[in-house]
């Protein structure tokens, strides 16, 4: 079995798999820690990028998975934020590493060509993640995932008014098309929201008023919000909305909590007068 040490994990592969397993250090990155270690089929490696870097920065090994096998990559847009498919170390170690990325880019080829069944991209997601319940906090409050919903709940020491009279929503795994990630820049604020199926929502920037957003601070929360957006995207992927409501049946209170809720994201204004009758519709047409 390879192995190679890195800053904050190491890692090592066999004919079949790659094993990540990452410190519990002061310096290791909450996301790692909070993972614990992960598991990435070779075959689902399409490509291994090496940076041998420098004297100051170290070189990088980053794995690029197939097409939706990696929560992560579509979160950050700054390509700043952490990731258990990047390892880092000291430039002492880079023929060591670069021989290591050789050898799993090879055995990674070798594993595509001859894999006799389809890796499923959504399971290897699920591995680069948490396994519900996950709960993470910020100085605004929290998030929740039990499997089955989403629960943003408002009680944190820098909760604002609106949000605070508020204090909690819920969403179905169902209802939810996507949660979205915002890294903190500098000094301002980051946050995680929720982006319902069918719905579109306008950016804003008043936070204190979104009731879709956990706002991070600082680095407080930043690494633990990643986790949480990619841990349910990595299941929304598997959730049809029209098998879901074909599973609601003739459930009138299920039906029309949903109407309920467009409803409220109407006199919000985060639905136009179309949207929300054309969606309430289409619920009322399954009663």
């Amino acid at each position: 079995m390879e192995e190679l040490h890195g800053h904050h994990a190491i890692w090592r592969f066999d004919e079949e798999r790659i094993r990540v397993g990452f410190g519990t250090g002061r310096k290791v990155p909450q996301l790692f820690k909070a993972l614990g270690h992960c598991t990435v089929p070779l075959a689902a490696v399409r490509e291994v990028e090496f940076d041998p870097g420098d004297r100051k920065r170290g070189w990088r090994l980053r794995m690029r998975l197939a097409d939706g096998a990696d929560p992560y990559t579509d979160l950050d847009t700054t390509g700043a934020a952490s990731t258990p498919l990047l390892l880092t170390g000291a430039h002492e170690k880079e023929l060591v590493a670069e021989y290591f990325s050789e050898q799993l880019s090879a055995s990674a080829r070798f594993a595509r060509e001859m894999t006799q069944e389809p890796q499923d991209p959504a399971a290897t997601a699920r591995a680069l993640v948490a396994r519900p319940p996950l709960q993470v906090r910020t100085a605004e409050g929290s998030a929740s995932f039990d499997g089955e919903r989403v629960r943003l709940q408002w009680d944190g020491w820098m909760t604002n008014t609106p949000k605070e009279r508020e204090q909690f929503r819920e969403y179905r795994l169902s209802e939810i098309d996507r949660v979205h990630w915002t890294p903190q820049v500098d000094f301002g604020e980051g946050f995680l929201r929720v982006v319902l199926r069918g719905v579109t929502l306008t950016e804003t920037s008043d936070l204190e008023n979104d009731f879709f957003t956990l706002v991070s601070h600082g680095a407080k929360g930043s690494d633990e919000t990643l986790l949480m957006a990619a841990t349910v995207n990595s299941h929304t992927v598997s959730v049809e909305e029209p098998a879901a409501l074909e599973a609601a049946g003739d459930d009138g209170d299920a039906i029309f909590a949903k109407i309920r809720e467009l409803g409220r994201l109407h006199a919000e204004g985060l639905l136009t007068e179309d949207e929300f009758s054309t969606k309430k519709a289409e619920l009322l047409d399954r009663l």
